[in-house]
């Protein structure tokens, strides 16, 4: 009786210990999901292209598993040494939203372009007339087009123009980088070269070379905000010369049906004789 009165006793201690454990290991796994932890956030829009300033940004702390991955935990990470900005936003990044080494990029490495191009998209080099290029930004997005002769299955010769790829960010204009200062141009205020290099997705490398082989390419400049792809049928030469010469026919039988007193009144108010 006495050992079983003993072994309950064991038990129960065992018992308590165990629970103990166990309540002080789901504290401590609380206690680490819910200590604060120092992250930065926008406290304002900060747009795609833009340079982050200080002012844009806010350090605060939250509880540690609403931290982002890889997000940055103080201000002084995103500035240079002395103290200045140093990133760009490579895409547009919302007010409260923590900021991601994914969507900055350090514009003081003086190391090409490899270091704005956003995670998951190429850089594709375009060339496009000097003259045309001069009105667009490190910033800019575009659509691209291309114009096209081919022979169609009739064997008759056909010019076309069909949209190659939409809303395409532009890395760099001739030597000027995305969040870079605009650097020297030549004395006629142009750049260099006529050389954009864009972000691309691999599908859309594709497209683009292969339209810039077979034809002219051509661009579009996006106005801000303006995000959305847009159905666009290819179009055809003839199609535009079918409506004119239709728009031809319809005039030609509207000058057809004016009748010959109508003719001579035209001729007695301008002074002017009509034979029919």
């Amino acid at each position: 009786m006495k050992k079983l009165f003993l072994l309950s006793i064991l038990f129960a201690a065992l018992a308590a210990i165990s629970a103990y454990a166990y309540l002080s290991g789901i504290k401590k796994e609380y206690s680490s999901m819910s200590g604060a932890v120092s992250v930065v956030i926008a406290n304002q829009t900060i747009a795609q292209g833009s340079l982050i300033k200080k002012e844009n940004l806010s350090q605060i702390e939250v509880p540690k598993k609403y931290k982002q991955p890889k997000s940055f935990n103080a201000i002084a990470e995103l500035l240079s040494k002395d103290g200045k900005s140093s990133f760009i936003a490579l895409s547009p990044i919302e007010e409260g939203e923590q900021i991601l080494p994914a969507k900055v990029a350090d514009s003081g490495k003086d190391t090409g372009i490899i270091h704005i191009i956003p995670d998951g998209y190429k850089a594709l080099v375009l060339n496009f007339d000097k003259e045309n290029i001069n009105i667009l930004k490190p910033g800019n997005r575009i659509d691209i087009f291309s114009v096209l002769e081919y022979e169609d299955e009739n064997k008759k010769f056909q010019v076309c123009i069909f949209t190659a790829a939409q809303n395409i960010l532009i890395l760099s204009v001739g030597d000027n980088l995305l969040g870079s200062f605009a650097r020297r141009k030549t004395q006629e205020g142009e750049d260099k070269n006529g050389l954009i290099t864009a972000a691309v997705t691999s599908e859309e490398a594709q497209k683009i070379l292969l339209a810039g082989e077979k034809g002219v390419l051509k661009f579009t400049i996006r106005p801000i905000g303006d995000s959305g792809d847009i159905k666009v049928k290819p179009l055809k030469m003839s199609d535009l010369s079918g409506d004119i010469a239709r728009a031809v026919n319809i005039n030609s039988q509207r000058e057809s049906n004016i009748s010959g007193a109508e003719l001579l009144e035209i001729a007695a108010k301008y002074g002017g004789s009509f034979k029919r």
